[in-house]
């Protein structure tokens, strides 16, 4: 069984705007925009393929879903605007260590506030779907974004600490 079936250039295309970020700030934030959407629509795509749902359970989850995935969203469009500026500054040579420690604050808020969002739908899953759906969902959320961030540890540059 094939789980991710969302296209690599579903990844390509939203990486491009990462790893050329001096394209200019308008055609960047306009490719961005078009890969978040792509990102977005294969991800419910590999959901509703991946997560077998009775229609009692459809009727209850899918609402449910897209408040999750609502909460979510906004909080990784900050992390995709911290990468984009994080890449910026790499390419203007504006790193600085007042900056990479408001950079690691900034990642860890992202990161705590997704886990807490994750955990309140979780419960609020329990109550629609049997634990094993509940699992797999999660599976399926953490395999995704293990394949985002696998294609953007790959174009992101290191800091140089010299």
């Amino acid at each position: 069984m094939n789980y991710l079936k969302v296209p690599v250039l579903l990844f390509a295309l939203f990486l491009f705007p990462v790893a050329h970020a001096d394209s200019g700030a308008g055609s960047m934030a306009t490719e961005i925009a078009e890969g978040r959407e792509m990102i977005r629509e294969g991800r419910l795509e590999v959901v509703r393929s991946e997560l077998p749902l009775t229609e009692q359970e459809a009727t209850e989850f899918w609402p449910k879903y897209a408040e999750y995935r609502e909460e979510v969203d906004s909080i990784q469009d900050r992390y995709t605007d911290l990468v984009a500026e994080y890449v910026g500054r790499y390419d203007h040579a504006d790193l600085t260590d007042e900056y990479a420690d408001d950079l690691l604050d900034r990642w860890f808020d992202i990161k705590r506030e997704l886990l807490d969002v994750q955990e309140i739908y979780m419960s609020e899953f329990r109550k629609i779907l049997p634990a094993l759906k509940v699992a797999r969902l999660f599976q399926l959320e953490n395999k995704i974004n293990a394949e985002i961030d696998a294609k953007l540890a790959v174009v992101i540059p290191l800091i140089d600490p010299r």
